[in-house]
């Protein structure tokens, strides 16, 4: 039987209406084919490095928080945050020379699925954060209900079945307000659980939008559909996106506008990148609405009529 994930309080925290985002409404998926691991051992190779150094940070600091659940147990199995995707994407970011901030829904030490480091599924990531000592950025985050737009410009989910209990209603007015300041989101896996509940103004914030998320087949292959409230791919159709899904296990990421998802541990650093694309492509369209027009550099003296 279903099990249903435990009411979590939403941060106090009210999202207003959401002003359109100053990101141009491109569509953008990226599928990258690999080779498909067996059904019931999902593992993967470690992130591709090149491609965390192909985007280079935008000009200017650019500031990326991760928000990560504080949930170590769904209904009576052990359970927490996919590493990978918390450390693909610090990586990535960090790399690319953005600042990173870790928080969690709760607050405190991000609880890590175990699974997540065993053999078939630790990547040289999660290596890199062990041996770097940056692993000690988990024993104590804040909560997400203290994070304000302003100091950031993406804010970054990352999954893991730790997200099904605490993200829909923990991570949704922290998501709202971050869209309706026009941040870049990004989610991958089962990172979108926190856009479940998010809104744009008074409707669904992913109504019309090209996603994609953990797929139901992949769902069904590592044997949790009946642990989980609701499959999260059915669940984005009937909030009206548009959820395209991939072959399991294959990098798939798609950017709609601010918005960036992934499907699963495989996508975790393609999702990232794009992030840093939609930064970028912000960070250019702030300078050239800065620019003086012809007419005012005539106005001011600069240039002769």
């Amino acid at each position: 039987p279903a099990v249903a994930a435990p009411a979590v309080a939403a941060p106090a925290v009210a999202a207003p209406a959401a002003a359109a985002p100053a990101v141009a409404d491109e569509v953008l998926t990226v599928v990258e084919a690999s080779s498909a691991p067996p059904a019931q051992t999902p593992s993967f190779d470690p992130a591709n490095e090149a491609l965390q150094n192909s985007v280079k940070a935008p000009r200017g600091s650019k500031s990326v928080v991760i928000l990560a659940t504080s949930a170590n147990m769904l209904g009576d199995r052990a359970t927490g945050a996919w590493s990978e995707e918390i450390t693909g994407p610090y990586y990535t970011f960090l790399d690319a020379g953005c600042n990173v901030t870790l928080v969690s829904i709760s607050g405190g030490k991000i609880p890590i699925d175990a699974g997540s480091l065993s053999k078939d599924f630790k990547t040289h990531n999660d290596t890199r954060f062990e041996d770097t000592g940056d692993i000690s950025k988990l024993d104590d985050t804040m909560p997400a209900s203290d994070l304000n737009p302003a100091d950031f410009d993406c804010l970054f989910l990352a999954g893991g079945h730790g997200t099904v209990v605490d993200f829909p209603d923990g991570a949704a007015a922290v998501v709202s307000l971050f869209y309706a300041a026009g941040k870049i989101i990004g989610a991958v896996c089962h990172g979108p659980m926190g856009l479940i509940h998010a809104t744009n103004g008074d409707k669904p914030l992913v109504a019309g939008k090209k996603v994609t998320c953990f797929s139901n087949v992949e769902e069904e292959q590592v044997q949790m559909t009946s642990m989980v409230p609701y499959l999260l791919e059915d669940k984005m159709k009937e909030l009206g996106a548009d959820c395209v899904t991939s072959d399991p296990w294959t990098c798939n990421a798609v950017m709609d506008g601010c918005l960036v998802t992934g499907q699963n541990p495989q996508s975790s650093v393609k999702v990232a990148t794009l992030c840093l694309e939609a930064m970028a492509q912000q960070a250019l369209g702030s300078q050239l609405s800065s620019r003086p027009t012809p007419q005012e550099l005539v106005d001011k003296g600069v240039l002769k009529a």
